[in-house]
């Protein structure tokens, strides 16, 4: 009795402590929320929609996220073995165009649009993997030419699903494989996973990896199945999170667990509550290891209950990640879903809006997110008055790093297509080189031409400098402007603006004495919202090749 009496006291206490605060957002506050595609949960509606409707859907979608001052978009980019984005590795979605590797027409690359519009509007974008599943549900054909079906010993079937085995070595290459292309060719924020791993266990059924355990579990082999699987999967971490730092470092690696680590029952570092699932014991992810090992740079565990639940209370478990996330970030994901909707499993209608106002308390916690973002539509208009006028009322930045203030300072409203201002003297060329390299953005590291696309003529009204465009950047509507940097007395470059190009047009020089061995030449992309790529690309002319600087 005293104890139940200690904890009402500590759960009033805070309640009181939080309330009295809730008028005042904090200045810096991560604020996400999920975009799941697998089963087409958030976006798009259905799969094989027209590509006009799918870019509709999801710029409603994102506006909405703007609206309500969250700063955060988690876009499920893998949910299954599959991408949303042109790859090397990966097939087409089946929840995008109805068929996996059917890519859309016209052609349409969903990752590029959603950074486009998150950072237009100074949010964050983080891709979201899953990196095991295979196929989750129903038995539509995998695509003959991806990774699954050309290795079908990689795979088993569990759960009416299908999966990849991360017991075998070319499986884990294989997925940091995957995410690497993501990492190189886009710019985005963060790498994210979320509570799968090894998949969900179902009682009275094994997960079939006992031939992968006797081939690789080495001294794991035979009666430590369960620190196996845990070594699997730490292995998996620790190579992704090595790749990326050494390729991008500003990229971050977060993980949003089951919000459950161990039970205290179990283990004296665990969480009080009834004993039921853990991360560590059922789904073999060791997030307490990652954190303690600097192996993951933020974690957002999934605390789904309602404050109170035995199971999983909402406050017991903030307390217990607050006192256990190693000075990393920590960030609370909460169950929308479970406030909106027919079947409305939280009784209390204020329950998020509380739940944020107590993690606000916690001296570690840092923000929240959300799951997910279809359920935006659906909220209740007393939670959405709350949001309005107290909880979310204003902007506010991310804990790590200022994106909404750079971008508001940098993206221009929809313009003509030059926005760069003629005679405009650039210091010198290491400037122009370190502002390009420190501020390459989607369009820059996708859709500006290859050197390989360049050729250079000569004709009687001067210097061609002529590009083939490929099928993904004609189909996004972008045009180019080409910039001449000239040399001028004294050092540094002279900025001219010759041309804005159309599609496959020529950009020809309007001097025909110009001297490009002399000259540094910048190429910039303008999407068709009129927003422009902020540096220019730079490169000379050596003869009849291009070289970029």
């Amino acid at each position: 009795m005293k104890g139940l009496l200690s904890k009402f006291f500590l759960l009033l206490t805070i309640s009181i402590a939080t309330y009295s605060f809730a008028g005042n957002p904090p200045a810096k506050e991560f604020r996400g929320v999920w975009i799941a595609t697998i089963n087409n949960i958030d976006w798009p509606s259905a799969p094989g929609l027209p590509v006009a409707v799918q870019k509709k859907e999801l710029r409603e979608l994102i506006e909405r996220i703007e609206k309500l001052n969250l700063n955060v978009v988690i876009f499920q980019v893998r949910p299954a073995a599959d991408a949303f984005y042109p790859s090397q590795t990966e097939p087409w979605s089946h929840f995008l165009t109805g068929k996996q590797g059917l890519a859309p027409t016209p052609f349409f690359d969903p990752l590029a649009y959603a950074i486009e519009l998150c950072h237009s509007k100074g949010m964050e974008l983080h891709a979201w993997f899953n990196p095991f599943r295979v196929r989750n549900n129903g038995h539509y054909k995998l695509d003959p030419h991806c990774f699954a079906a050309r290795n079908p010993q990689y795979t088993c079937s569990f759960d009416d699903k299908l999966f990849f085995d991360p017991g075998i070595p070319q499986v884990r290459n294989h997925i940091v494989k995957v995410i690497m292309e993501v990492v190189r060719k886009y710019d985005i924020d963060a790498i994210h996973f979320d509570d799968y791993f090894y998949p969900y266990p179902i009682k009275g059924t094994k997960f079939p990896d006992s031939k992968t355990f006797n081939k690789y579990g080495k001294s794991f082999y035979p009666n430590r199945l369960s620190d196996w699987r845990r070594d699997n999967i730490n292995k998996f971490i620790t190579a992704l999170h090595d790749s990326i730092k050494a390729v991008k470092p500003s990229v971050l690696l977060g993980v949003s667990p089951f919000g459950v680590w161990r039970n205290k029952s179990d283990d004296p570092n665990g969480s009080p509550g009834i004993k039921a699932t853990t991360s560590y014991d059922d789904l073999y992810a060791d997030v307490y290891k990652w954190l303690a090992n600097d192996w993951i740079d933020y974690i957002i565990p999934q605390l789904y209950w309602e404050q109170g639940n035995r199971f999983g209370d909402f406050t017991v478990l903030a307390k217990w990640w607050n006192d256990h996330s190693f000075g990393k970030p920590l960030y609370l994901g909460q169950a929308l879903y479970k406030s909106t909707g027919k079947a409305k499993v939280f009784a209390n209608p204020k329950e998020i809006s509380e739940q944020i106002s107590i993690l606000r308390n916690f001296e570690n916690v840092s923000g929240f997110a959300l799951y997910s973002a279809s359920h935006l539509a659906k909220l209740s208009g007393v939670v959405l008055t709350e949001f309005n006028s107290n909880l979310l009322r204003t902007k506010v930045d991310t804990p790590h790093n200022n994106r909404s203030v750079v971008i508001a300072q940098k993206v221009l409203p929809p313009q003509p297509p030059v926005s760069v201002p003629e005679k405009v003297l650039i210091a010198d060329k290491k400037t122009i080189a370190e502002a390009v390299n420190s501020t390459y953005n989607s369009l820059i590291n996708i859709e500006l031409p290859t050197p390989e696309q360049f050729s250079v003529t000569k004709s009687r009204k001067g210097w061609e400098i002529s590009w083939k465009i490929i099928p993904s950047v004609h189909d996004n509507g972008l045009k180019y402007s080409v910039l001449v940097f000239e040399p001028v007395k004294g050092g540094g470059y002279l900025n001219k603006v010759y041309e804005t190009t159309k599609i496959k047009q020529v950009f020809i020089p309007r001097k025909s004495d110009l001297n490009p061995a002399k000259v540094l030449f910048g190429i910039v992309s303008v999407n068709d919202n009129g927003y422009q790529s902020p540096f220019p690309k730079l490169f000379k002319i050596k003869g009849r090749r291009i070289v970029f600087n």
